[in-house]
């Protein structure tokens, strides 16, 4: 006689461990939002050690070194993931990394003359940038509450970073600049980049760098300024420090790099950009675990802000996908 089994069959059988993988893999604002996540907590680990970096170079030739250990980690992990390096419409994807690249390199330069607190207040302007590109360009319809938290989220950069007002000048607007290009390469993503691979998108950033960095680097090194610093330093010769901290930087933004720009092309990137302002909680968490930088209360209740604006706005969003 044959006992047939009385076991369900099908995906009512699947164990908390196969559905919560489902969850994870099925859900493209999920995936776009871990990798957001995890990406700004290496950048903001890594970007720690940007001051140690220019104790050994200008920013110049150290943005040249990077690119020459990123663009060769970029094929490795090509071949190791089967992603092709060349892109599939080059002329868009030349744009994209142009504009990402003019934010990233107006941030890093504005980081030798001005205080943290205002450079970083005005990249983390993107989002603000995101929603009205968004509108603007693509007629993006957004709606009272993600208007709301994205606002939110910047009110908590700004109670986190507090900028001193009384300092601001017509420097300080090079950062709201930088976030200016970096909230619309970041909008430009999903709308010209949407069928590149992240290793395509992340060694465009890396090549435009270096080629900016390359042409700079060769004018201050022609034409040496009296008292050379970070900004406007020519070639050195490289010290074993100098080489392991690129190497290091090196290795922790193309993981980064790659991961916020897969976040872009599969999530919204109005959502997206929210959950970057995580970097600055990671920021100040790493600050504090290794130097011992301490945060204050209202820095805090930023802190607290910001993980509001940014679970509010992906959760009481979760029906569209």
């Amino acid at each position: 006689m044959t006992v047939k089994s009385t076991a369900p069959h099908g995906p009512a059988t699947a164990g908390p461990a196969k559905r919560c993988k489902q969850f994870w893999l099925g859900s493209p604002r999920t995936r776009a939002a871990v990798l957001a996540l995890f990406a700004s907590a290496i950048l903001s680990f890594i970007d720690n050690f940007v001051g140690s970096v220019a104790e050994e170079a200008a920013i110049w030739q150290f943005q040249v070194l990077r690119t020459l250990i990123a663009i060769p980690l970029l094929v490795v992990i090509g071949s190791i993931s089967g992603q092709s390096l060349r892109p599939v419409n080059f002329h868009k994807t030349a744009l994209r990394s142009l504009v990402v690249s003019a934010g990233l390199l107006i941030y890093f330069a504005t980081l030798g003359i001005l205080p943290v607190a205002q450079a970083g207040a005005g990249l983390f302007s993107a989002p603000i940038w995101v929603l009205l590109f968004s509108i603007v360009l693509f007629s993006a319809h957004i709606t009272l509450f993600q208007t709301l938290a994205i606002a939110a989220g910047f009110a908590g950069v700004l109670m986190l970073l507090q900028p001193d007002l009384q300092s601001l000048s017509l420097l300080s607007l090079l950062p709201l600049v930088a976030g200016v290009c970096y909230g619309l390469g970041m909008l430009l993503t999903p709308h010209l980049c949407g069928e590149e691979s992240p290793v395509v998108l992340a060694a465009g950033v890396f090549a435009v760098i270096g080629m900016i960095s390359v042409a700079i680097l060769i004018y201050f090194s022609l034409f040496p300024v009296e008292t050379p610093n970070f900004l406007t330093g020519g070639w050195v010769a490289p010290s074993g420090r100098l080489i392991w901290l690129t190497f290091f930087q090196a290795v922790g933004a193309v993981i980064a790099v790659t991961c916020i720009a897969e976040a872009y092309r599969i999530g919204v990137p109005s959502h997206v950009a929210v959950v970057e302002y995580s970097f600055l909680i990671f920021a100040s968490l790493w600050a504090f675990m290794l130097w011992g930088l301490e945060t204050n209360l209202l820095a805090m209740l930023g802190i607290g802000l910001i993980l509001v604006s940014g679970t509010a706005l992906t959760i009481g969003q979760s029906q569209d996908n």
